[in-house]
């Protein structure tokens, strides 16, 4: 809606659909109204029952997940986005599900019309015990939501593992099982064949969030994680429709770590008064949204920033210079919205974040990471702890890290934490292809790192990971392969396995 009549701003709209008719039609409206105003739409269609599972007692058996995907695809593609693209749509799906198999060839060029939604991208959530089993060689059980009550609202949570086992040595219960690395390869596949397949970490997702909800699912392009819970009509005040309000920092354009504290003040300032200023079609979106005020500031211009500053991004240099950057961006984005809360006071949802009980990002992040980065803080995150704890929190959540495709073209940065695939880009817009070059292209060509120069995505993850520690939604990340740096021009799966 920015530099229009619209009043919508919120970029990703997250819609929770639970098993049921109701929500599923109500749920359909909800996105049909989103997609109209712009947004970029995240559907968790996990809780839907598989196919032949039984309803009203076996009168009648269970359609599957696909009709209903055709629906949600139909409902999206309808709208026109700016006069030059449809609606796009990220559905979400547990590893477990009945259906796994047929839902991760929902994209590839095979099968037919009757059994493809090849224009929804497919988000897989996956936790500890799978991997684990992937890693060991051993089955997975796929069960149907229905059949296994409590399992799905456990997932992602301490408690999953538990009953996931509980589930899988009674044998009264309907399942299929699989081989863990029959399927995880499956997955593999459909990811390198279709580059639309996007992998969800639901229990990382759930320790490390701001929240003490459970957070069900993710956005459009998976940076946004925040709590759901489906509607059942379309005006219901019990459901919870999220919405988050996305912005960048050009870090490209920095010449000290210390300019963040007034960008991020302003940041969360506009983004902040948004919140109350824009429209609501969907009631659910409303209440939620005014409720926790979730924010998502994120960076564009990192391969500049890097080049500016003289490293790769398979360099430790880098991973230090990332880390240091931001721990200064999150601090100083909790610092914004503690003075906020101090100002207009904390959002109505504030004990229920994390932040309201004294946690932080930096409580919470895998130490895993500090292996790649040594975790020395240069700022007073105790000192920030305390006035948290006393003011409270004007936004539930405030960093996530968006693709920044387009937006980035504005400031003439590089594409947000990716390095380009040229020193010159082309892109399309309303008005036709627009080329764009690398900022400062004749002083610093010999210092970018491009995509297809990389060996690995080994620099590009450690990146990542030193940025997630301090971020509290997620990373949308792009892994990236090039077949001439492999044996025949072919990928190996193995490396693939890797990555992930």
């Amino acid at each position: 809606g920015v530099r229009t009549p619209l009043r919508q701003f919120a970029s990703c709209v997250l819609v929770d659909v639970d098993d049921t008719l109701d929500s599923i039609f109500s749920s359909d409206m909800a996105i049909g109204r989103y997609v109209a105003q712009r947004a970029g739409i995240g559907i968790n269609a996990g809780r839907i029952r598989g196919i032949n599972s039984k309803i009203r007692g076996g009168e009648v058996q269970h359609t599957g997940v696909v009709p209903f995907l055709k629906k949600f695809e139909a409902t999206v593609r309808c709208c026109t986005q700016n006069g030059i693209r449809g609606g796009s749509a990220t559905v979400h799906f547990p590893i477990w599900h009945q259906e796994i198999e047929d839902i991760l060839v929902l994209k590839n060029n095979k099968g037919t019309e009757d059994n493809r939604v090849r224009k929804l991208d497919y988000s897989i959530q996956i936790s500890k015990l799978f991997y684990e089993r992937f890693i060991r060689n051993e089955e997975i059980s796929l069960f149907s939501p229905h059949s296994v009550p409590g399992l799905y609202d456990a997932f992602g949570t301490d408690g999953f593992d538990e009953l996931y086992v509980r589930y899988e040595r009674d044998e009264s219960i309907p399942r299929k099982t699989i081989g863990a690395q029959e399927l995880f390869l499956d997955l593999l596949k459909e990811r390198a064949e279709t580059g639309r397949l996007y992998i969800m970490n639901i229990d990382h997702c759930n320790s490390h969030s701001s929240f003490m909800d459970k957070v069900e699912m993710s956005n459009l392009c998976q940076e946004i994680t925040l709590p759901t819970k489906p509607i059942q009509h379309i005006d219901d005040p019990d459901g919870e429709i999220a919405l988050c309000i996305l912005s960048a920092v050009n870090v490209g354009k920095l010449k000290s770590n210390d300019e963040l504290e007034s960008l991020c003040d302003l940041s969360v300032r506009s983004l902040d008064e948004l919140i109350d200023f824009q429209g609501y079609p969907v009631k659910a979106a409303e209440i939620a949204t005014r409720a926790r005020r979730s924010l998502g500031v994120g960076f564009i211009g990192l391969a500049h920033y890097l080049a500016k500053n003289g490293e790769h991004y398979d360099d430790p240099g880098a991973w230090k210079l990332v880390h240091d950057l931001t721990e200064a961006f999150q601090y100083y984005l909790i610092r914004a919205t503690v003075n906020l809360a101090k100002e207009k006071g904390a959002c109505e949802y504030s004990n229920r974040t994390k932040y309201g009980n004294g946690i932080l990002p930096i409580d919470t992040y895998k130490k895993d990471v500090d292996e790649i980065v040594p975790n020395e803080l240069k700022y007073d995150w105790e000192s920030l702890r305390q006035q948290v704890l006393q003011y409270g929190v004007r936004n539930s959540t405030l960093s996530a890290q968006m693709p920044s495709e387009s937006s980035s073209v504005v400031s003439n940065a590089t594409n947000g934490i990716e390095p380009p695939r040229g020193y010159l880009s082309i892109k399309k817009s309303k008005k036709g292809p627009l080329k764009q070059i690398v900022p400062q292209y004749q002083t610093l060509k010999n210092n970018y790192t491009l995509l297809w120069d990389m060996p690995s995505n080994r620099g590009y993850i450690h990146i990542v990971a030193v940025m997630q520690k301090f971020f509290d939604q997620a990373i949308s990340g792009n892994w990236s392969y090039n077949p001439e740096n492999y044996p025949d021009n072919e990928v190996p799966t193995s490396v693939m396995a890797q990555d992930l």
